[in-house]
């Protein structure tokens, strides 16, 4: 798996929770088209700082339980100390990179967001993923065609938002457009043919619209290490994207997000 583009710690498990409010509701609703509930056991792949996996926790429960997956130790320890804070005893965290990662036979529910656009390799991990669910379970996934993103009216630091994640991310080995292509990577990964949905999110002045802002201040130190834009042209481009971000009159819309699940 190639040095992740955004940022980790503590920073990176600020916009990961900023990331999860946001974006919670049309997960739910996702869980609940899947079938997770009571009893399963889970896991979540790639958690970041574990909101989501939290969230999995309670609707496992009772009898079932939650397994988060990630390399950031700061962000696991940090998700600890939430599960702990919200008396969740069904949940664990591991340090792992998940290209080591291979358990079959061993979820009700096997679960990714956002992680399969990272890898060089994802249709190796949604094998291993299939290979994990139990007979009777289902294998769940979502992820972002970075096409998507657009806003009204047209801005500079927005664009080059766009464009530098895309191409520092194509850099690393990922794939900014991989939402669209997860159906056909579950087919290639002799997955049965999955369900599939698609969502978009946009805001004018909701928290939400601050998340082009924050992945682009986020990705900044990957951007410069590539060579992908100087410091100086990063630094006005958050500049001219906050401005733009902060006023009311503008509108952003975040990227198509494909969801996908199949059941075994």
């Amino acid at each position: 798996m190639p040095e992740y583009v955004i940022r980790g710690g503590e920073r990176g498990y600020d916009r990961l929770a900023l990331l999860a409010r946001t974006r919670w509701p049309d997960t739910a609703a996702l869980f609940a088209r899947a079938g997770l509930s009571s009893g399963m056991r889970c896991i979540d792949l790639g958690c970041g700082g574990g909101q989501v996996t939290l969230e999995i926790a309670r609707l496992a429960a009772p009898g079932g339980s939650a397994v988060g997956v990630d390399m950031d130790q700061i962000k696991l320890d940090l998700a600890r100390q939430a599960a702990a804070e919200a008396g969740l005893g069904n949940v664990e965290f591991r340090q792992l990179n998940v290209g080591e990662w291979n358990e079959p036979g061993s979820y009700d529910a096997v679960y990714c967001r956002f992680l399969l656009q990272h890898l060089t390799e994802p249709v190796d991990l949604l094998g291993r993923m299939w290979a994990a669910v139990r007979p009777g379970g289902v294998l769940i996934v979502e992820d972002a065609d970075f096409d998507g993103w657009c806003c009204d009216p047209p801005n500079e630091g927005f664009d080059f938002f766009v464009r530098t994640f895309s191409k520092v991310l194509r850099q690393r080995g990922g794939d900014a457009a991989f939402g669209r292509k997860v159906y056909g990577g579950f087919l290639a990964a002799g997955i049965p043919r999955p369900e599939v949905s698609v969502v978009q999110p946009m805001w004018t002045e909701e928290e939400g619209k601050t998340l082009a802002w924050s992945t682009l201040e986020a990705t900044a130190d990957a951007i410069i290490a590539g060579g992908v834009a100087s410091q100086d042209e990063v630094t006005a481009a958050l500049t001219t994207l906050w401005q733009f971000t902060a006023d009311p009159q503008t509108l952003i819309s975040g990227p198509r997000i494909f969801q996908l699940w199949s059941s075994r």
